[in-house]
């Protein structure tokens, strides 16, 4: 059996242990090394473009190294040494790239420290000029992009090797308020999904979650909105086998009665909700839905940061409401809603 090599999976903060749960159901014999916020380090001997089937991470990295490093501006010449030092893993993309590549340096830094990022980015830089022969790249023109996670004296040295498309899953039109796909994934993930799911997603704006649950076979797959352009951006963005609806959240006439075995949305909140917009009201008829068309053994995930509407319709609604996760998007913490009867 091939060693394995160690890799790092980013994530929205607070999604880390849904990103272990898919890691180690997807691939079994891969082992957690560490969990950090938003960051997991993983073991696994399968194939690097296998692991790109993640899709609750953002983006994956090649774990080069850890390193120790001082918390002063004098100790940045000693991260360039051993940098310049560094073993680099054996690695295709880092073999092809050969001597002379360009390479760019972004560096992440948390704690008490007298330099900045960028001047710990630079450092690095430095480092792979010295010591492997490469030359300072640009971000639109460089052959290996490396990252520096600072975290108080701790430095962990990684070799991304997802491009900018894999984050948004290409270039499909994103609707303001949209979610990241991979925290939609994280959504449709957590719903556990099944080949006879009736799927529904009520609010789905330009269609992130029932694309994401695309992923995953379905007896049916809808999403809604009662907005004429996202429903007509969604439809642009959804592949076949994922029908797109004008829908009212508040009023599912046409979905029969306990039909539906999962619903996972992204509610409005935060800047999604309109200036006169009564949220609680909204809550409450959703949830009166929602319990009407879902199956007896059905449920909802639900994203929202609003905590005391959210339980107080699920009571009305005669529902059981609750939270699994708060993760961190934009400077705001919403939660992640298990809803059922």
């Amino acid at each position: 059996m091939a060693k394995g090599l160690t890799y790092m999976a980013t994530a929205a903060p607070g999604l880390e242990d849904i990103v272990v749960s898919e890691i180690l159901s997807k691939f079994p014999g891969a082992w957690i090394q560490a969990q950090m916020r938003g960051r997991v380090l993983f073991v696994t001997n399968h194939p690097w473009k296998d692991l790109l089937s993640l899709r609750c991470m953002d983006n994956l990295y090649l774990h080069a190294a850890w390193l120790k490093i001082g918390r002063h501006r004098a100790d940045l010449p000693d991260l360039t040494d051993k940098i310049a030092h560094l073993i680099l893993p054996e690695f295709p993309c880092i073999a092809n790239a050969g001597r002379k590549a360009k390479d760019i340096v972004n560096a992440i830094r948390s704690g008490r420290h007298t330099f900045s990022r960028f001047e710990a980015a630079a450092a690095a830089l430095e480092g792979l000029t010295k010591g492997h022969g490469y030359a300072p790249g640009t971000a639109e023109d460089h052959d290996l992009h490396f990252r520096l996670d600072i975290m108080e004296q701790d430095a962990l040295f990684s070799l991304k090797l997802t491009d900018a498309a894999f984050r948004f899953r290409g270039h499909r039109q994103f609707s303001p308020a949209a979610l990241r796909p991979s925290v939609a994934h994280a959504l449709v993930w957590l719903s556990e999904p099944k080949d006879h799911d009736v799927f529904l997603d009520p609010f789905c704006g330009s269609g992130t979650i029932p694309i994401e649950r695309a992923a995953y076979p379905a007896v049916s797959i809808t999403g809604g909105d009662i907005s004429p352009s996202a429903v007509e951006t969604a439809r642009q963005n959804a592949p076949e086998g994922v029908e797109i609806r004008l829908l009212d959240a508040c009023n599912l006439k046409d979905i029969s009665s306990g039909s539906v075995t999962s619903i996972v949305t992204n509610l409005p909140w935060g800047k999604q909700i309109a200036k006169n917009q009564d949220i609680e009201v909204l809550y409450c008829k959703f949830l009166a839905e929602a319990c009407r068309v879902l199956a007896p053994s059905g449920q909802a995930i639900l994203l929202t940061d609003r905590h005391g509407i959210l339980t107080k319709a699920s009571r009305t609604a005669g529902m059981k409401c609750r939270a699994l996760y708060t993760i961190s998007l934009h400077g705001m913490l919403p939660t992640i809603y298990l809803i059922t009867h």
